[in-house]
C-alpha cells in the first residue's frame, strides 16, 4: 500500500539524518522514496544493462532526469532517436504529438502520454469532467471548488452572486465571498486575480474559469499559505491502474497570508503559491540542502506532513482524502481518456499509455483537502534558474542544484520506468505472503504499516487494489462511453454530430419521447452551455455535453425516478436493450473485468479491443503462447482466455 508521507526521516543516511535533526522524534515512521535506500541508491549505477530501450529525442526538459534514470537501471537510452528504426521500448515525450501513431508504431512500445490529456487538464475541461460526476455523484465529488465557466455562465455567475449579497443581508453580515478567475489557457499563475463582485471582471468574453476562493487555508507558524503538489501515475487502460508517490512537493507563497478584503486581494504573493511568481520575491527561500528545505518555499511534502502533524492534523487521514482525490478526479477524467486513445489509435493496435499526472491540493483550517488544478506535464527538472533582474541590476542566469526536486523527482521517473516495463517486483523484491493478502483484505489493511526490513517503491497502486472497493461504482460512466461510440465516427472525430443524434433517438426507440426539433434545440443550449459560442454546434457535442442531453431524455422518460443515477441507469439498460436489436452486443456496452492469477481484479475499458487481441493471439498461436493463454482464467462473462493488450 502506499506509505503515509509525513514519515520519511528515521532511515535517511546520517548526512541526510543530521540536517533533519531539528525536527522532533517520531515513532514507527515508514520510510519515504528519500529514505537511504531508495533515495541513494538512484545514484548507483547498474553493473549489467536490461534489455530495454528507450527513445528521449522528444523529451526536451524531461530528458536529464530521464536519462540520468534510465542508466541507473540499465536501460539503454536513444537522445537521437534509434537509426536502424526499430522500435523502443519506451518511448518519453515532454508533450503529447500529433504524430504520436507514426512516432511509436509499435502495440509492444510505451509511451508516456495519453492522446488528448493535455487538453483535458485544462481548467475549464477538468472543470466539466468533475461537474458531470458532481451531478451523478454529489457528496463524492465535494473536494472541488463550485465553479463558473465564462462567458457561458456570466448570467448563472451574476445570479449567485446576487443570492449571495441578499443572504448576506439578511444574516447582517459584512463577510463577503471572493472568486479566483483563472484564463483556461494560463500556466503558472499568469492571469490569475481575484474578486468579489461580478463587474470586476477585466474580460466577460473571455474564455475563463472562475471559482469560489478557499479562503481558509490551514496555516502553520509561519503565516504562509501553501499547497501540496501530490504524483500521481496512470499506468494504463487496459488494464486501469493508478499509482500515486510517496513524495510529493509544498509550495509556499513569500508574503504572509490575510484573507482577501478590498485592500489586499491584489497582493498575488500572499494569495498564490505558484514558484514561478514567488521565486522572483526577496522573501523566497532555495533550499540548497534538506536542512534548509525545513523553512524553505519549497519543501518536501514529508517534511510538512510532519509540521501539521506536530500541528495535531490527522495526517493519516489527510493522506488517505488526498489519495482518494486523485482516484475519483483520474475517473472524472477517464471518458474522455479512452475516447481520445480511440480517435487517434483508429484503426491500429495502439501502444501502451502511461502519465505521470501532477494534482494541486490545498488543505482547510479543518484538514479537508481540495483540489485546486491537475497539470498533465508536471515540470520533472531537478534543477532551477537564479540569477536575472533583481532591485535594478541583473544578474546573469545561471543553474543551481534543486536538492528537494530531486529527491522527489528522481525517484518518482525512476519507479515509473520500472513500473511500465513491470520491473517494480524484481527492483524491490515481492511482498511477503502476509503483505500479499493483506492488500486483498481492504478490511484489515494498514496503511500505514510497513516491513522495515525491505526496501519501498517510491510509487504504490491505489486503484484497483486499494481504493478500488470504495470508489469502483465510479465508474460507472463508462457505459455511456460505450453508448456515444456506437453513434460517433471516432476515425475523424471525437464528437457527437446532430446526425448521431438522431440515429440514437431512433435506434435507442425515444422517439416518442424526444423528437427531432426538440432534440436540435437542447443540442444548440447544450452547446452554448459547454463553449459559450452558438456558431460551434456543427463541430457536434464533447461527451460531457452528450451526458448533459442523456440527463435530459432520463428526466423525460422516467421522470418517476427521484434519483440522478437511478434515472440514467435505467435509460443506458434501456437502450442497451433496443441496440441488440441491431447487432450490438452487451458486452460492448460494459468494461471487462478479469481476475488475474494472484486473485487481484483487472478492470479492461475498451473491451473492444480485447476482440482484436484475441484474434492475433489465434493468428501467431504457437505451443508456448497457448500455454499462457491456457494458465490465464477466463473473464467474469465467461469468455475464454486470451492474451489481453495492456494499453
Amino acid at each position: 500500500s502506499s506509505r503515509h508521507p509525513t514519515r520519511s526521516f528515521d532511515s535517511r543516511s546520517q548526512s541526510i539524518s543530521s540536517s533533519l535533526s531539528i525536527l522532533p522524534p517520531m515513532d514507527n515512521r515508514p520510510p519515504s522514496s528519500s529514505s537511504n535506500t531508495s533515495f541513494t541508491r538512484v545514484y548507483r549505477i547498474r553493473s549489467n544493462p536490461r534489455p530495454f530501450t528507450i527513445d528521449t529525442s522528444r523529451a526536451k526538459s524531461n530528458q536529464p532526469v530521464v536519462a540520468l534514470c534510465s542508466r541507473k537501471i540499465g536501460i539503454t537510452e536513444y537522445p537521437n532517436a534509434r537509426e536502424d528504426n526499430k522500435p523502443c521500448d519506451i518511448y518519453w515525450h515532454n508533450v503529447v504529438y500529433s504524430d504520436i501513431r507514426n512516432v511509436v508504431g509499435s502495440a509492444t512500445s510505451r509511451v508516456n502520454k495519453f492522446p488528448g490529456m493535455t487538453e483535458l487538464a485544462k481548467k475549464i475541461s477538468l472543470t466539466h469532467s468533475i461537474t458531470s460526476m458532481q451531478r451523478i455523484f454529489p457528496h463524492e465529488y465535494s473536494f472541488y471548488p463550485k465553479s463558473w465557466f465564462l462567458p457561458a455562465h456570466l448570467d448563472q455567475f451574476r445570479a449567485h452572486c446576487e443570492d449571495d449579497e441578499t443572504k448576506r443581508e439578511c444574516d447582517n453580515s459584512d463577510k463577503k465571498a471572493w472568486y479566483i478567475v483563472k484564463p483556461d489557457e494560463g500556466a503558472q499563475g499568469t492571469g490569475i486575480y481575484l474578486i468579489n463582485n461580478p463587474s470586476q471582471l477585466k474580460n466577460e468574453q473571455q474564455r475563463m474559469l472562475v471559482q469560489e476562493y478557499v479562503a481558509d487555508p490551514f496555516l502553520m507558524g509561519d503565516q504562509l499559505k501553501f499547497d501540496f503538489r501530490v504524483y500521481g501515475v496512470i499506468k494504463s487502460l487496459n488494464p486501469l491502474s493508478i499509482y500515486v508517490a510517496r513524495e510529493g512537493m509544498a509550495r509556499f507563497c513569500t508574503e504572509k497570508y490575510s484573507p482577501p478584503t478590498s485592500s489586499n486581494f491584489e497582493n498575488l504573493y500572499s494569495h498564490l503559491t505558484n514558484y514561478s511568481l514567488n521565486k522572483g520575491h526577496g522573501a523566497y527561500v532555495h533550499s540548497t540542502n534538506l536542512q534548509d528545505q525545513v523553512k524553505g518555499s519549497k519543501r518536501l511534502l514529508s517534511t510538512v506532513f510532519h509540521q501539521l502533524e506536530s500541528r495535531g492534523l490527522k495526517t493519516k487521514k489527510l493522506w488517505h482524502d488526498i489519495k482518494l482525490i486523485i482516484v475519483k478526479t483520474v475517473l472524472a477524467m477517464l471518458p474522455e481518456v479512452m475516447l481520445h486513445y480511440e480517435h487517434h489509435f483508429f484503426d491500429a493496435a495502439g501502444p501502451q499509455c502511461f502519465q505521470i499526472m501532477g494534482f494541486d491540493i490545498m488543505v482547510r483550517d479543518n484538514g479537508e483537502p481540495i483540489l485546486l488544478e491537475v497539470n498533465a506535464a508536471p515540470s520533472l527538472t531537478i534543477d532551477h534558474l537564479m540569477g536575472g533582474p533583481t532591485d535594478g541590476d541583473y544578474v546573469p542566469v545561471y543553474r543551481v542544484r534543486s536538492v528537494v526536486d530531486e529527491v522527489i523527482k528522481i525517484p518518482l521517473v525512476r519507479d515509473t520506468l520500472l513500473l511500465v516495463l513491470n520491473l517494480l517486483d524484481e527492483e524491490y523484491g515481492k511482498s511477503s505472503p502476509s503483505t500479499s493478502s493483506s492488500a486483498h483484505n481492504p478490511s484489515t489493511q494498514d496503511d500505514m504499516g510497513t516491513l522495515k526490513t525491505r526496501r519501498k517503491p517510491h510509487l504504490s497502486e491505489i486503484f484497483p487494489t486499494r481504493y478500488g472497493h470504495c470508489s469502483g461504482h465510479l465508474l460507472f460512466l463508462d457505459k455511456a462511453v460505450y453508448l456515444f461510440m456506437q453513434f460517433v465516427n471516432l476515425k475523424h472525430t471525437v464528437n457527437i454530430t446532430m446526425q448521431g443524434i438522431k440515429q440514437l433517438i431512433k435506434k435507442c426507440n425515444l422517439s416518442n419521447i424526444v423528437s427531432t426539433s426538440e432534440a436540435e434545440e437542447k443540442v444548440r443550449e447544450i452547446n452554448y452551455y459547454f463553449t459559450g459560442d452558438d456558431n460551434t454546434f456543427s463541430n457536434g457535442l464533447c461527451f460531457h455535453a452528450f451526458l448533459m442531453f442523456l440527463h435530459w431524455v432520463s428526466e423525460r422518460k422516467f421522470a418517476f425516478e427521484d434519483d440522478t443515477l437511478a434515472r440514467l441507469q435505467r435509460l443506458m439498460a434501456f437502450c442497451d436493450s433496443a441496440l441488440r436489436f441491431y447487432g450490438v452486443r452487451s458486452a460492448r456496452l460494459r468494461r471487462t473485468e478479469v481476475e488475474s492469477s494472484d486473485s487481484s481484479l483487472e478492470i479492461y475499458m475498451l473491451p473492444t479491443r480485447l476482440k482484436a487481441s484475441k484474434r492475433r493471439s489465434k493468428s501467431q498461436q504457437n505451443p508456448s503462447s497457448t500455454t499462457q493463454r491456457s494458465s490465464r482464467p477466463s473473464d467474469r462473462n465467461n469468455n475464454p482466455p486470451l492474451v489481453l493488450p495492456k494499453i
